[in-house]
């Protein structure tokens, strides 16, 4: 039986993508790719990934809308940690955009990040520190953080829960972890013949539930603050997003069902991504001893 990585429950074959395969959780309702991308594979994709569309990388049609997010996300972080002297770790950084956002902001910030064409413009480009390398070799930052930011990571890793357990011990008490990706296992979304377009291996190891996602950050010693699982940057961003997401599933299954049949609804929503989905915005903290 294929066990489910977050809770243990057993897996159906779920996702098609490429040569990879996604299996969801009976139970919790995440997916993951099995086999898993091996660490050398995921560390050329990553070399690549932060380099232009002409040299061969994918970063440049994300890059301009996430730096658009980064004032609401700043703006999240001072909402629940208070102190006026915050120093946050960016696991994840990228090229540093949003750690150049938080200095600006008056946070003494920095940034982690596997990826050497990431970390080389986040240093050398925007100016901002920046480390290359993994989380779990600095034993120097150890309660050393009032903040943690884990935008768009965590279903990047092929071990989440044990880089979430480092994350946990690089925080101060009290301190919290702000984390977001894309969202799996929708409302309305076993109507739409197909898959959202966070199914995305090899960079996209799982595609949390929201229970999966909360799972793990209990798993892993936090307290849950607060869950969005309609997150964007703005109030208009979020119906719009929402009323999408839910058309586009219902008028597809509508449609498509009946001219497809069961077997072939079933084999389409196996292979075929659609261009929507929906974020998961989860604030988590350290408790005190």
């Amino acid at each position: 039986m294929t066990k489910c990585y977050v809770c243990g429950g057993r897996c159906e074959k779920d996702v098609i993508h490429g040569a990879y395969v996604y299996w969801k959780c009976t139970d919790c309702f995440t997916s993951q790719v099995l086999p898993q991308p091996s660490e050398t594979e995921l560390r050329q994709y990553y070399d690549s990934f932060h380099l232009s569309e002409t040299a061969g990388g994918v970063y440049d049609e994300v890059e301009d809308r996430m730096k658009e997010d980064f004032p609401a996300k700043t703006s999240k972080v001072f909402a629940h940690a208070l102190s006026g002297h915050l120093r946050l770790l960016d696991v994840g950084c990228g090229k540093g955009f949003f750690v150049k956002a938080a200095l600006n902001a008056g946070v003494l910030a920095e940034g982690i990040d596997i990826s050497r064409t990431g970390v080389e413009y986040a240093v050398r480009t925007l100016g901002v520190r920046a480390t290359l390398g993994r989380i779990e070799d600095q034993q120097q930052w150890r309660e050393a953080f009032d903040v943690v930011t884990f935008w768009a990571t965590v279903e990047h890793l092929v071990d989440p829960l044990s880089i979430l357990r480092v994350i946990h011990d690089v925080l101060k008490p009290g301190g919290f972890i702000f984390c977001d990706t894309g969202l799996g296992n929708c409302a309305f979304e076993h109507f739409l013949p197909g898959h959202n377009q966070w199914y995305d291996a090899p960079q996209h190891v799982f595609v949390f539930s929201r229970g999966g996602l909360v799972t793990l950050l209990e798993k892993a010693g936090f307290e849950i603050i607060d869950v969005d699982t309609n997150y964007d940057r703005s109030s208009l961003r979020r119906y719009v997003r929402w009323i999408r997401h839910s058309a586009l599933c219902l008028m597809g299954g509508l449609i498509l069902i009946p001219l497809l049949g069961t077997r072939g609804f079933r084999k389409m929503r196996q292979e075929a991504k659609w261009p929507i989905g929906r974020l998961i915005s989860v604030v988590a903290q350290k408790m005190e001893p």
